[in-house]
C-alpha cells in the first residue's frame, strides 16, 4: 500500500468513521453503497447531530 492510501486509512481509523477492519484491510476493493452511505452519515451526525437543540 502506497503512502497516500496508508495515511487515509490512518485518519479513517482514527477518526472512527468505519470501524470494520474487513473493509480498512482491503483499501483497492470496490465496496457496496450501504458502506460509503453509512461512512457519510456518521460523518453529518457529528457535525450536525440529530437529538441537537436548534438555538
Amino acid at each position: 500500500m502506497d503512502n497516500e492510501k496508508a495515511e487515509i486509512i490512518r485518519k479513517i481509523k482514527a477518526y472512527g468513521i468505519i470501524k470494520n477492519p474487513q473493509w480498512l484491510d482491503r483499501p483497492d476493493e470496490l465496496v457496496p453503497l450501504w458502506v460509503m452511505l453509512d461512512a457519510m452519515i456518521q460523518l453529518i451526525e457529528r457535525f450536525d447531530p440529530p437529538n441537537r437543540p436548534y438555538d
